[in-house]
C-alpha cells in the first residue's frame, strides 16, 4: 500500500510497517499519530480505539502508558472491543481445538468468529495458559 509516508505492507499482526526509506520499519499509525499530535514519549504507545488496526484516522488513535495499553489488550476476548466473548458463545475450548483439528488457522478462526485479527484468539488461550500448538 502506497502512503505519504513511504510504502506500507500488512504484519501478521494487523499493523502497518512503512518498508521503504526514510521511514522504514515504522509503524504506519505511529506516524499518523506523531505528525497530528505530536512525539510521543517513552513507555507509551498508540493505540486503536476501536481495536481495527487498519483505521488509522487519527480520532482513532489515543496515546496510552504502556501498563494501561497492557492491561486492555490482556483482559482478553471479553473485551468490548473484541466481541464480549464470541468465543465462549461459540464454544469456547472445544470450538478452537475442533476448528484446529479441521486445519484452520488461528487467523482463519479470527475472521470466522468476525474479528479482523488473531489477537483476541491468542488472548483467550493466553489468558487459560494455552498456546494454538497445545489445542
Amino acid at each position: 500500500m502506497e502512503t505519504k509516508y513511504g510504502k506500507a505492507r500488512k504484519r501478521t499482526d494487523g499493523y502497518y510497517q512503512i518498508t521503504t526509506k526514510p521511514n522504514k520499519g515504522k509503524l504506519l499509525h505511529r506516524l499518523i499519530y506523531e505528525e497530528v499530535y505530536g512525539s510521543i514519549p517513552a513507555n507509551f504507545c498508540v493505540h486503536h480505539k476501536d481495536g481495527n488496526k487498519e483505521n488509522n484516522n487519527p480520532t482513532n488513535l489515543v496515546l496510552l502508558s504502556k501498563s494501561n495499553h497492557h492491561s486492555i489488550h490482556n483482559r482478553g476476548s471479553n473485551h468490548p472491543l473484541w466481541g464480549k466473548g464470541k468465543i465462549d458463545n461459540a464454544g469456547g475450548i472445544e470450538f478452537l481445538s475442533a476448528m484446529k483439528n479441521q486445519g484452520k488457522t488461528m487467523t482463519r478462526v479470527s475472521e470466522e468468529l468476525g474479528y479482523t485479527a488473531p489477537m483476541p484468539v491468542f488472548q483467550y488461550l493466553k489468558n487459560r495458559n494455552l498456546r494454538w500448538n497445545q489445542l
